[in-house]
């Protein structure tokens, strides 16, 4: 089997980590790098979280730290909305990590920052790289800024962001594309294809207590921190009246190994960032009546939820294998 070769781009919470264990026990990726960026909570704490949970599982992907604010938009106002989630701690809780705590790595971060990490990748790759977005875009922005040429080396961004109705941020904005929206309007006018995993389709992607309770019977260290992670999901959900145990980001992870898991329509997509109301929407253009432009996404509109959960399962099974920790280590 030919494996995807690919880079992770996110800002590990909690749902991220559980996406990049996946990955990481996933038979079609091979993981060149994973860039880390500001979204979820500060980039202090995505890059630390996504080096600790990689090195815990025994893997030695190099992780490059990324952006740690977006484009335009003031960090300080956006980290202010999130405290009112509930709990007063914000979706992910303060680290990111919810409540569960990782052994620190006494590893460094890769030597060069996510911009440079990319490129150098897609030189190494021959046009063969495609990209794993799980958070804002901002990181991918600034690269295609610096290196114009990419837009020919990378083969496909796979992503999760957005929505063609709703959104989680704002009534019409979805949290990933919100954060940056000029980051993402630069992704979606790069020509690179693209594949969108929005709301539409992720929150269909919610994991049972019986689908948590299987994940903490495998037994492993992969199983038992994304165990950890599902309770604090849970939690939030029934304490605090939060978001469900919804898998956002591994269904991104899932649509480049498992593709037929999803139903799909090409749209031409765009990001509003001027509209007082719309500011972060993606405009997914249904009917050619008003305009002509040509498709640039491939939008993800369906999905089997039943099968994603099991290939989800799978994954973290067999992330023990690929990697060299075959205990739990968490602390107390």
């Amino acid at each position: 089997m030919k494996k995807h070769s690919v880079i992770i781009d996110c800002d590990t919470g909690t749902d991220d980590a559980v996406a990049i264990i996946a990955a990481l026990g996933s038979e079609e990726l091979d993981i060149r790098a994973i860039t880390t960026v500001c979204g979820n909570v500060d980039l202090a704490y995505t890059a630390a979280n996504t080096l600790n949970l990689v090195r815990m599982l025994g893997f030695d992907t190099p992780v490059a730290r990324g952006a740690e604010r977006p484009l335009l938009r003031d960090i300080t106002q956006l980290r202010a909305s999130d405290k009112e989630a509930p709990g007063g701690f914000g979706t992910h809780g303060q680290t990111g990590m919810g409540n569960v705590r990782l052994m620190e790595s006494s590893d460094s971060f890769y030597e060069k920052n996510a911009v440079e990490t990319i490129y150098e990748q897609a030189v190494q790759c021959k046009g063969e790289l495609e990209i794993i977005a799980l958070g804002p875009q901002t990181n991918l922005a600034l690269a295609l800024n610096v290196y114009p040429e990419l837009k020919r080396m990378i083969k496909c961004i796979y992503f999760m962001g957005g929505a063609v109705e709703g959104g989680n941020s704002s009534a019409v904005a979805e949290f990933n594309i919100f954060f940056d929206p000029e980051a993402a309007k630069i992704v979606f006018g790069s020509g690179i294809p693209l594949v969108m995993v929005g709301l539409d389709v992720t929150l269909r992607a919610v994991l049972s207590d019986s689908d948590c309770n299987g994940i903490r019977g495998i037994g492993t260290t992969a199983s038992d921190i994304a165990a950890d992670l599902l309770d604090f999901m849970r939690m939030r959900r029934d304490v605090y009246k939060g978001e469900d145990v919804v898998m956002h980001d591994a269904l991104a992870v899932m649509a480049i190994c498992r593709p037929e898991y999803l139903r799909t329509h090409d749209y031409y997509v765009d990001v509003e960032c001027a509209g007082t109301y719309t500011y972060g929407h993606t405009y997914v253009q249904k009917s050619t009546r008003f305009s002509n432009n040509m498709p640039n996404c491939r939008v993800a509109l369906d999905v089997d939820s039943g099968a994603f959960a099991a290939w989800m399962k799978n994954c973290i099974r067999q992330c023990a294998a690929s990697g060299t920790m075959d205990k739990k280590v968490l602390e107390a």
